[in-house]
């Protein structure tokens, strides 16, 4: 009989579908809880009384809850009825920061066995409050800062690395040149090292894949070089077609976000689909996967001298049980305490 679980997570860039897609490869039954529905997004009032309730509340006592109060108990009867009763195996909610607490205990109160959260983006810069990580039996974060940080030292929380996913085979797409590879969010902190690195790699003969999906002409007036990559929402790319776009290039390059020192899922793809990375987040070379043939690390302008000799050098091929070992399934079997499983733990 399948094990069931509850995935709780936001929809950006079609992640939650890969997730599910990956839970199901390896054999679970996945109810999907989103936080943020279609029917929230275009919420209307059910009725005049509501509508004019909820004008007064903000006309006369500025008190703007009442709208949310709706959506919020809209949310959960719908949730609800999504359970039918039934009790799920286990639970994941990735961003429970994004999740209303009545929601979260909610989704508690349907799992029988483990309730787990993921804060895969720091807690310092997607805050949880402690009602919310008490909730959980495990609460694990990526970022290994996090851990040892005071102001998280009364927290119960488990470290434990991001992923690549597993179901996906590599298939190397033959091409001409050599083709560096970052899809990001803007990000004002990154900026400068992003024109960095890109005006170096095309000095240094590399073909540039850079994508960053805003059409704000503020935030794209920012880049002096803005000539070097692609702008615009329409060339969002989600997890799926990532995928793909992962066969047909040379290089990963991955920009550390200055609110958190974890690493990001381009790091667990350069290692699965044996890609050269450059990176400027330091931390990388305190996992056993590191490898200077394969990884660059980078600070401040040091690349310029750096970058010929890392291009030369051959990839060096690491051992199969370490690069398994970061594969959803021997992730999801970590966090869900289902042996056998290779321990992931972060670096101190």
């Amino acid at each position: 009989m399948k094990k069931t679980i509850i995935l709780g997570m936001p929809k950006s860039r079609n992640i939650y579908q890969q997730i599910k897609q990956n839970l199901q490869f390896y054999g679970f039954e996945v109810l999907y809880i989103d936080n943020f529905p279609e029917y929230i997004k275009h919420f209307k009032y059910q009725n005049w009384r509501e509508h004019l309730y909820s004008t007064v509340q903000k006309l006369l006592f500025r008190n703007f809850s009442y709208k949310v109060k709706l959506k919020e108990k809209l949310l959960l009867s719908n949730s609800s009825a999504l359970f039918a009763g039934t009790k799920c195996d286990y639970a994941l909610v990735i961003r429970p920061d994004l999740y209303p607490i009545k929601l979260l205990q909610l989704m508690k109160e349907f799992t029988k066995d483990k309730f787990i959260a993921y804060q895969w983006d720091g807690l310092r810069r997607m805050p949880c409050p402690k009602q919310t990580i008490d909730l959980f039996d495990e609460f694990y974060v990526f970022d290994a800062q996090d851990l040892v940080d005071k102001h998280f030292e009364n927290y119960e929380l488990t470290g434990i690395t991001n992923f690549y996913f597993d179901m996906y085979q590599p298939e190397p797409v033959e091409h001409s040149g050599t083709i560096a590879y970052f899809v990001g969010t803007h990000v004002p902190e990154r900026v400068a090292d992003i024109e960095y690195c890109a005006t170096e790699l095309v000095k240094n003969n590399l073909q540039l894949k850079f994508i960053i999906p805003t059409s704000n002409q503020n935030k794209i007036n920012q880049y002096q070089h803005s000539h070097l990559i692609t702008f615009g929402e329409e060339n969002a790319i989600d997890f799926c077609k990532n995928m793909q776009i992962l066969n047909e290039i040379d290089i990963i390059v991955d920009f550390v976000n200055p609110l958190h020192h974890g690493l990001s899922f381009r790091v667990f793809e350069s290692l699965y689909y044996q890609k050269k990375l450059i990176t400027n987040n330091k931390s990388v070379c305190q996992y056993d996967f590191y490898h200077p043939n394969n990884i660059l690390i980078w600070d401040k302008e040091d690349l310029s001298y750096k970058i010929q000799d890392f291009l030369a050098k051959p990839y060096k091929s690491v051992d199969s049980k370490i690069v398994k070992k970061y594969g959803f399934g021997n992730w999801i079997r970590n966090i869900l305490d289902l042996s056998p499983y290779e321990k992931i733990n972060l670096p101190f």
